[in-house]
């Protein structure tokens, strides 16, 4: 699901607020943590778009969308991933709003209470050669600096970079924001980031890994096998495309690959073979979960590609 949400900057072009809200392969979008994300937005944006990716609390999402009262309710149909509901979101908030700039926030984010305000202030006085600009989850010294592999929760975007730029469906999930933010500053744009404590985010979710945990005295942020197929092999075609470096790459498999097999052992590491021998052979598109649990090794098999189930 993609919320977007238009904010004026006094006589400048409207500004949208875009809240990404996609439902996974095993999780709807958390009510109570929605209903704290519309309320700290109130005052601060005009026009609120969902787009729904079949999440099943439909109805819900409805309902919390026409009490706010400017809200237009978008569907896509399926889960189509967040880059291609993101990408018609955007598409549709530029075509009808003509925006300025784009914020875009995932299902496990809500901005704090000054945000709103601390950014619609940064983004007043950004040059014209700044693309992108993200907001952090973490304390910091509240500077602001280039940002190289940035992530789309927190992200304020030009809607005009966001229409070249994002997002690329054949990903589905992970590793899409980054190719977003490499698109950008190959159009010639800087991608900054604001080093303060402005964002509450959830990454992954959260398990007990042995050892880790024990270390680190309670459970850590965690993906599934199947997030781990996706980052494993979208990570991969990144490598091979020269979007990521070799480092970023090795640290993002050691870090999620390390916990998921102290946790799902064998699931694990066939999750990620299976990633990084797509990514090799640029299999893309969506591994539908009946084919991602039976972890087969036949090229292609079980995948949707662009084309066959992602609307353009």
């Amino acid at each position: 699901m993609v919320f977007i949400c238009i904010i004026h900057l006094s006589s400048a072009p409207p500004l949208a607020y875009v809240f990404l809200n996609f439902h996974n392969c095993d999780h709807n979008p958390d009510a109570s943590l929605l209903s704290r994300t519309f309320s700290t937005l109130t005052g601060f944006v005009d026009v609120i778009i969902m787009v729904d990716n079949a999440s099943s609390n439909r109805d819900f999402l409805i309902r919390l969308c026409g009490s706010y009262g400017n809200c237009d309710f978008l569907e896509v149909g399926f889960n189509s991933g967040v880059a291609h509901a993101l990408r018609i979101g955007v598409k549709y908030a530029v075509e009808r709003y003509n925006p300025q700039w784009l914020l875009f926030l995932d299902d496990d984010s809500t901005p704090l209470r000054d945000a709103m305000p601390t950014l619609i202030k940064i983004l007043r006085k950004m040059p014209n050669q700044v693309g992108a600009v993200r907001i952090s989850p973490g304390s910091g010294d509240c500077r602001i600096y280039d940002d190289r592999y940035g992530m789309f929760s927190g992200t304020f975007i030009r809607s005009s970079v966001a229409l070249r730029a994002c997002c690329r469906d054949d990903f589905f999930l992970d590793q899409a924001d980054l190719d977003m933010y490499f698109r950008v500053r190959e159009l010639g744009y800087r991608t900054l980031f604001v080093n303060c404590k402005l964002l509450d985010h959830r990454l992954g979710v959260k398990a007990w890994i042995p050892v880790i945990s024990h270390r680190y005295g309670g459970p850590v942020d965690y993906e599934p096998p199947w997030r781990l197929y996706y980052i494993a092999r979208n990570s991969t075609v990144l490598l091979l495309e020269g979007k990521i470096d070799s480092i970023t790459y090795l640290l993002q498999l050691i870090n999620w690959g390390l916990k998921g097999i102290l946790r799902d052992r064998g699931k694990a590491i066939k999750a990620v073979s299976l990633g990084i021998m797509h990514g090799l052979l640029k299999e893309l598109g969506y591994l539908t979960q009946r084919n991602l649990k039976k972890y087969t090794l036949s090229t292609g098999y079980g995948l949707v590609k662009e084309g066959q189930g992602f609307a353009a």
